[in-house]
């Protein structure tokens, strides 16, 4: 599952076109950081895209944090 910053939004890719809150949203923009309870209808018709995963660094064996 994708992380939530520190707001409680995830960066969304925009798929299509869409109007949200009077405010067109065009794919040139990328992505979207949207709340989760903002995404399901958007999700839904294909407006946008899953949230972007993050990689998971690793530590290299004998680091210690």
């Amino acid at each position: 599952m994708a992380t939530l910053n520190l707001t409680g939004l995830q960066d969304h890719p925009i798929l299509q076109p869409f109007r949200l809150n009077g405010r067109w949203y065009l794919p040139a923009d990328n992505t979207i950081a949207l709340h989760p309870t903002q995404t399901a209808f958007l999700l839904m018709n294909g407006k946008i895209g899953k949230p972007a995963q993050l990689p998971v660094q690793q530590q290299a064996k004998g680091q210690q944090q």
